[in-house]
């Protein structure tokens, strides 16, 4: 019986499949970067902390978790996510069980992406092992295992991205330090795989230093694939042929961590990326040409996400200037900017509850925010613990960013804290770790009551003290 019924889950997952797109192709679900998946399935999105210890020892530069890639697999809603315990976790988030665990022999520091193999759901992801991985979604059996780079005595540590799915085709973007001196052209590659077998079908050097996760998009039918160096260097290449062709390079003012997010307007398509240096450039995806920009007050390190709201195509991006921005796509109008009680270090994702558009991010003060994302206004707020280290070394890595499950009164946030734990966190029902919204404001109100207090209160207590007698 117990037989028969896994062959119908399987026959189920193939024919359900063959009917759509991949279910989370790009680092951040779709180009867009909304984040965000619909379900409609009879299962109840509990509250639930997820914690598991590897025994590993936390080291700084490194995220505690990667960004977490959400999927509706054989009616059960699940999320699979990665980080420094260099382990891959496929979670049930209906049932709330831990489905499958995959150890790699490195950390992970991207977020999977989730397509199909022969009909079948199939989760890949990259390690610092340099390897890509793919597995199936519903059981974690391995379809295929493959090592970009050989290794060697004098490599050093690796970078790999996101990979990006298109056409039965996998992207990603791969750089490994050589401390060799014959081999010190530290070069960053970009691979490109067949899904089903894991076969390289090219590789190509694009740069020097590590690369973000690459997005790709079509114009006029052919794809076309982005991505942005370190240094700041954007390129894009045609990749209809048997090797990629560059077709322009834009120069950002300052450092990139972050990948494009993608908007098409009719036929026409923009890029949007920010950088340390606090702007945010729209790029027109056919030129290379820059449409327009806008400066926030401090750093952009991370992706922006894309969506219609109230009619108007909308791009948010979050500042270190504590700040989450939201500006009109397609002129750079700023619609509106909401300050937060901290850094803005994640990527925001956008998503709808019973119709009605919302934004969630998270910041540096261990908070996670929910927004209504035409107005900006603060709807709730999640505490998400202290951080597993002591001190934050702000813009050295790209820490893992919230997605959204759409899902009527079960419609839940998916998040990876830096206190090691993985939360779903309903956004409708009750939810033990809603907390006051915070902002600068707030904090700054804190500080003038603890001034009152200790001039009004403590201060003259203090002072009417006898003095000690000699």
């Amino acid at each position: 019986m117990k037989k028969i019924n896994k062959i119908l889950i399987v026959l189920f997952i193939a024919v359900t499949g063959m009917a759509q797109d991949y279910p989370w192709p790009d680092l951040r679900g779709n180009p867009a970067g909304t984040a965000s998946i619909k379900y409609s399935g009879k299962a109840e999105i509990k509250e639930w902390h997820y914690i598991y210890k590897s025994g590993r020892r936390y080291q700084m530069g490194m995220a505690v978790w990667a960004s977490p890639a959400v999927a509706v697999v054989g009616g059960h809603p699940m999320a699979f996510i990665g980080g420094y315990d260099q382990t891959m976790h496929g979670l049930d988030l209906g049932t709330k069980q831990t489905i499958w665990q995959k150890i790699t022999n490195g950390e992970i520091g991207s977020a999977p992406v989730i397509g199909r193999v022969r009909g079948l759901d199939t989760v890949f992801w990259t390690s610092a092992d340099r390897s890509v991985y793919a597995f199936t979604a519903y059981n974690g059996r391995k379809v295929w295992i493959t090592e970009l780079i050989p290794p060697s005595s004098t490599l050093g540590k690796a970078h790999l991205s996101s990979p990006c799915l298109l056409d039965g085709f996998l992207y990603v973007s791969c750089f490994v330090f050589d401390k060799s001196l014959p081999h010190n052209k530290q070069k960053g590659y970009l691979f490109k795989l067949d899904m089903k077998t894991g076969r390289i079908v090219w590789r190509a050097a694009i740069t020097s230093g590590p690369i973000s996760s690459p997005v790709t998009f079509k114009l006029d039918g052919k794809p076309y694939l982005a991505v942005a160096a370190r240094r700041g260097l954007l390129q894009c290449f045609d990749i209809s042929g048997e090797l990629p062709k560059p077709t322009w390079k834009f120069q950002m003012p300052h450092e990139v961590l972050a990948s494009p997010a993608v908007w098409r307007n009719g036929k026409s398509v923009l890029l949007y990326l920010g950088s340390k240096y606090g702007n945010l450039i729209a790029i027109d995806a056919a030129t290379g040409k820059e449409v327009w920009q806008r400066m926030a007050g401090n750093w952009i390190d991370n992706s922006a996400c894309a969506g219609i709201v109230g009619g108007i195509p909308t791009v948010f991006v979050g500042s270190h200037d504590y700040q989450l921005y939201a500006f009109e796509a397609l002129t750079g109008k700023l619609r509106w900017q909401k300050v937060l009680g901290g850094e803005v270090f994640s990527a925001p994702c956008l998503f709808k509850i019973d119709g009605k558009p919302r934004i969630a991010a998270a910041a540096l003060d261990n908070h996670l925010y929910v927004l209504e994302a035409d107005t900006g206004r603060i709807i709730s707020a999640y505490f998400t613990g202290n951080p597993i280290w002591d001190k934050v070394a702000k813009g050295e890595t790209l820490w893992g960013s919230p997605v959204a499950i759409e899902a009527g009164e079960n419609s839940a946030l998916v998040y990876g804290s830096f206190n090691d734990v993985v939360y779903t966190l309903p956004l409708v029902k009750e939810c033990s770790l809603t907390a006051l919204a915070r902002s600068v404001s707030s904090l700054w109100w804190s500080l003038l009551a603890v001034l009152v207090i200790f001039a009004g209160i403590i201060l003259p207590i203090t002072l009417s003290l006898p003095g000690k007698k000699d």
